[in-house]
């Protein structure tokens, strides 16, 4: 029986900026994320990012949609969807799974992260890797920045990283064994 792909988009405003969070995923298993506010482009960048044709409309489930909240307000996710990103180059693959073990509150730059790929000049195929990257927040680019510490880069709107940065900052001062 063929697995259903399910594609979901909710456009909101966060410290001012216009957003939106959309995804594509089956079972728990998420294939595509997109930041846009608008859903024809969210469409466009998922399907295009699976590789995928059809898709059925529906609902976050609960448990991703507070993954999704907890993400937004800087909270630190034990993600309970995998991330399942299509395509790609072995050198782009290799590049978003060292984005998961980023921890939250902190960042590495686009040079550190080429270092841990075993590919020491290789900052700015880093920097093409994360525009690339098919699931921003679950694989978290947001976290990397330039050697200098300016954000560089995003997928989405430079300034939502930003305040992506700032939550994860501020939720991570309060030590995780401290907090309710």
């Amino acid at each position: 029986m063929p697995t259903t792909v399910c594609f979901h988009h909710e456009p909101f405003r966060i410290d001012g900026i216009s957003a939106g969070i959309a995804a594509l995923w089956h079972d728990r298993s998420l294939l595509a994320i997109s930041l846009s506010p608008h859903r024809t482009r969210a469409i466009e960048y998922c399907l295009g990012s699976a590789g995928i044709e059809q898709f059925h409309c529906a609902p976050f489930p609960p448990p991703l949609a507070r993954d999704f909240q907890d993400a937004f307000a800087g909270k630190r996710v034990h993600w309970r969807w995998s991330a399942s990103p299509r395509g790609g180059t072995d050198f782009q693959r290799r590049i978003w799974k060292l984005l998961d073990e980023i921890t939250p509150g902190t960042t590495i730059s686009y040079q550190e992260l080429a270092h841990r790929a075993a590919s020491p000049r290789g900052a700015r195929a880093v920097g093409g890797a994360c525009s690339r990257n098919p699931l921003p927040l679950r694989l978290p680019c947001h976290r990397v920045v330039a050697t200098d510490g300016g954000l560089g880069g995003f997928t989405g709107d430079l300034r939502l990283k930003a305040v992506l940065l700032a939550r994860e900052a501020v939720e991570n001062l309060v030590p995780e064994s401290a907090r309710p």
